[in-house]
């Protein structure tokens, strides 16, 4: 059977008129009439035809199913049934009432895109404008260097070691008081905690101390320099300050664009959820398509498409959290298996299911880091036999599911997928020896 629907669903990528479902059931009706059900991806019809004699007439209806196109890469290729259908079907304890499928879930949101666009010309023009203020102050640190190598071996050594007390209390005074913890060290002083007070008083006091001794280190090194050569000391002790600092920016103004970059290829894509820093969920090798829509369960009670990204990794492979946040609902569901909720500090939440087991400690309320290890790949729930994978979904504010596939396809970047799909064994005949397991599609 499971075969079976395999060989109908290969059909069904090569011909999108195909039947899907399994083969037209008749029914009688309570006034005699016959009416005949099939399932295809044809546009949903309904006909009445008048039998001759006056007997009961015949209807015929015909229910469409949404099914996405393969993508191009995997056409034609032999692991495609399971990739499109791993198993009896996957996802969470899917309700009566699912919402039929709208295409409109897969389709690229242009205002983001235009966004996303937007975001990514800021931080490439905040880069470039970085990176000509390094030109300049680079410039200008040459320039007054060239002055002091023009001086008297002794007059040079002196000027330069007072422009390195002035660089040190320069560098300071940007640490304690721009970008330093001072505002919440000093917010401290408001609190009526003697412990807090105390702790503010200290660190202000230890500020304090080190710029004193940094303006003594300075006064000595330029005692005894005429006027001007103390001026050069103090304009290159400045610029090289100004200089490191902005040298110091652009590691943060180069991951600015890569991070735009990324979720104007997510947006793009196709997807209507990005998360700045999402970790993919499976350590390691892995293979995945983007199977969203893909119907599951066809002509059972359970029937609903496909609202996640199977993603197939070798039984026991890690998972990962793809965000800071706490994980919910960690139990067993009779579709899911074994499984799990994250809810992200974005606010989206995460399903996984199908898992072979959990992290130690895992367990409601418990607070995780992205990257952090959460459980392993199986094939629990109604994957059992199937190749092992991860069924993953997103929702955003724990709303209704989106694609995820493109934005998994943004985090898992330009490395190659590895074949890692392995087909279910085949069943023996009646009679004859277990016939032997399937090995890994090519």
């Amino acid at each position: 059977m499971l075969r079976s629907r395999r060989s109908q669903i290969t059909a069904l990528v090569a011909a999108a008129a195909t039947v899907v479902a399994a083969p037209a059931v008749a029914a009688q009706d309570d006034d005699g009439s016959t009416t005949t059900t099939t399932t295809t991806v044809a546009p949903a019809t309904s006909t009445s035809t008048t039998v001759p004699g006056g007997g009961p007439p015949t209807s015929t209806t015909t229910t469409t199913v949404y099914l996405p196109p393969v993508p191009p890469d995997l056409a034609g290729d032999p692991r495609l049934p399971i990739l499109v259908d791993p198993g009896p079907g996957d996802g969470i304890d899917v309700p009566e009432d699912q919402a039929p499928f709208d295409p409109g879930t897969a389709t690229v949101l242009p205002e983001r895109v235009a966004a996303a666009e937007e975001a990514l010309e800021l931080a490439t023009g905040a880069l470039l404008e970085l990176q000509r203020t390094i030109a300049t102050q680079s410039a200008e640190v040459r320039r007054l260097g060239e002055r002091v190598e023009q001086l008297d071996e002794e007059v040079r050594a002196a000027v330069r070691a007072a422009a390195q007390a002035r660089r040190a209390l320069r560098d300071h005074a940007v640490r304690a008081y721009m970008v330093g913890p001072v505002e919440d060290q000093l917010a401290l002083l408001n609190s009526a905690d003697a412990v807090d007070m105390g702790v503010a008083k200290s660190f202000l006091d230890a500020v304090a101390a080190t710029r004193q001794r940094l303006v003594r280190d300075y006064d000595r090194a330029r005692k005894g320099l005429r006027a001007d050569h103390a001026r050069l000391a103090a304009e290159l002790g400045e610029a090289d300050s100004r200089l490191a600092g902005s040298t110091a920016e652009l590691p943060g103004a180069f991951d600015a664009v890569r991070r735009a970059s990324e979720e104007l290829a997510a947006y793009e894509a196709g997807a209507h959820a990005y998360v700045d820093g999402f970790v993919f969920p499976v350590a390691g090798d892995v293979e995945f398509i983007d199977s969203w829509g893909f119907p599951r369960m066809l002509g059972t009670a359970s029937a609903h498409w496909h609202q996640g990204s199977d993603i197939f990794a070798a039984f026991g492979t890690p998972l990962l959290a793809t965000e800071d946040g706490v994980l919910t609902r960690v139990g067993t569901a009779s579709l899911g298996g074994n499984k799990l909720w994250l809810v992200g500090e974005s606010g989206h939440h995460y399903y996984y299911a199908h898992l072979s087991a959990y992290a130690p400690g895992v367990r409601d309320g418990l607070r995780v880091e992205a990257g952090d290890v959460v459980g392993f790949v199986g094939d629990t729930g109604n994957a059992k036999g199937t190749s092992p994978h991860l069924h993953f979904e997103i929702h955003p504010g724990g709303k209704g599911p989106v694609n995820p596939y493109p934005l998994l396809k943004a985090a898992y970047g330009s490395r190659p997928m590895v074949p890692v799909v392995v087909p279910p064994p085949t069943p023996a005949p009646a009679g004859s020896p277990t016939a032997a397991p399937a090995s890994p599609g090519g």
